[in-house]
């Protein structure tokens, strides 16, 4: 972990890269919701390393978790745990498992949220990297403790940070290189539940066409994501592009973004 553009990706590119070199199984999970590089941006992912890497974008999808949010400042609870129930998940599989998060690291809101996903993930290793100090509230609480072992790197050099502009752009575009091969779909309410992200239900006429919504079975894992094209209300439907190939979905659970 680290601020943004220290050079996290690129250092979990390398990892991964250098695992995968000595026939170790490898998994990363994407928790950066804001600049997804596994899924669309809104999601946790998971992705396996079956090739070298130029990028953790590379990797093959497994899994996804819907978050429902690009801020990492936004359901940063349910980020944590969907980042936990990935890396869980992929610990029973993969011989090393890599956990890039977001560059959210100022102040104390986002060092308990770091915390939160230090607990949900039990990782063996923390590894910090930084320009100066500028992360170190974040490993505070694990100062003098065996597990997890905390590693500081320095920040890449010369990096030039981009803008908070740049990053929606690239949001935006991520999303529609996601949807571009979708199909669209149309949903009856009456056979699916249509739910908010803490699982209530949710009347059609609240929701708002061009948002992001999450796919699910019926214990509540993710089959994919969803863009909410049209709502009929007088039907009782509402049509959605989406690049999940399951033919039968117990609920679609609304987020809180509007992509593009």
């Amino acid at each position: 972990m680290g601020a943004a553009d220290a050079g996290k990706t690129t250092f979990i590119a390398w990892l991964a890269n250098l695992g995968h070199a000595r026939g170790l199984r490898v998994a990363i999970v994407d928790a950066d919701i804001g600049q997804s590089e596994i899924g669309p941006p809104g999601t946790v992912g998971l992705g396996a390393v079956e090739r070298p890497l130029v990028r953790p974008r590379d990797a093959s999808l497994i899994a996804l978790e819907f978050v429902g949010a690009t801020s990492p400042g936004k359901q940063p609870w349910r980020t944590a745990d969907a980042t936990g129930k990935l890396a869980t998940r992929a610990r029973s599989t993969f011989d090393r498992v890599l956990v890039d998060t977001s560059g959210f690291v100022a102040g104390g809101f986002a060092a308990a949220v770091k915390a939160r996903k230090i607990a949900a993930t039990d990782p063996d290793l923390v590894v910090v990297i930084q320009a100066d100090d500028e992360s170190e509230h974040l490993v505070g609480a694990l100062a003098g403790r065996t597990r997890p072992r905390v590693v500081r790197l320095p920040a890449v050099v010369g990096a030039q940070p981009r803008s908070q502009g740049a990053r929606r752009q690239r949001r935006v575009e991520s999303l529609a290189r996601h949807f571009a091969h979708g199909t669209r779909r149309t949903v009856d309410a009456a056979d699916v539940r249509v739910i908010s992200l803490r699982g209530e239900p949710v009347e059609l006429a609240s929701v708002a066409p061009h948002t992001m919504v999450g796919l699910e079975n019926a214990h509540g894992e993710t089959l994919g994501v969803g863009l909410i094209e049209e709502i009929d209300t007088r039907r009782g439907t509402l049509s959605l592009q989406t690049t999940c190939a399951e033919e039968r979905f117990a609920s679609v659970r609304v987020g809180e973004v509007l992509a593009g």
